[in-house]
């Protein structure tokens, strides 16, 4: 039986995993699997992150999008070095440091789509992952 989320509607009541911190592999997979990469900017403080982690990635018609990418989580607040380079990265490629930030970039990094914020729409979110995958 499908759960139901905090938002309503069906939850297959897992979200797809996420390779984490690992920006250059997730590039390489979706080379060699020829996927697009959906960066997941995100923090370890950040309220709306876990919101959307919890309430929109598990929906069953966001799952299905969520499928069709290599998935990575970049976090940007943490204490590391690699925090600070993902942020910079964050910064100098989408112009934002702003959390949650999905970004869609093809397997060689370039920036197809970007999806700034949190949102309760299950509608909006599945449009913009579905529109990044349609040919530039």
């Amino acid at each position: 039986a499908a759960k139901v989320g905090l938002i309503g509607g069906a939850s297959s009541g897992a979200a797809p995993e996420w390779m984490k911190d690992q920006y250059r592999e997730a590039l390489a997979k979706g080379r060699e699997e020829k996927r697009l990469v959906l960066v997941n900017f995100t923090g370890y403080t950040c309220t709306n992150c876990r919101w959307m982690e919890a309430n929109m990635f598990p929906r069953s018609e966001v799952v299905r999008e969520l499928d069709q990418f290599v998935r990575v989580r970049l976090f940007t607040d943490g204490r590391e070095p690699i925090h600070r380079t993902q942020q910079r990265y964050e910064r100098d490629t989408f112009g934002t440091v702003a959390l949650p930030l999905y970004a869609v970039v093809d397997a060689h990094g370039a920036p197809r789509a970007t999806f700034l914020g949190m949102t309760r729409d299950a509608n909006e979110f599945v449009t913009f992952l579905s529109s990044a995958r349609r040919p530039q």
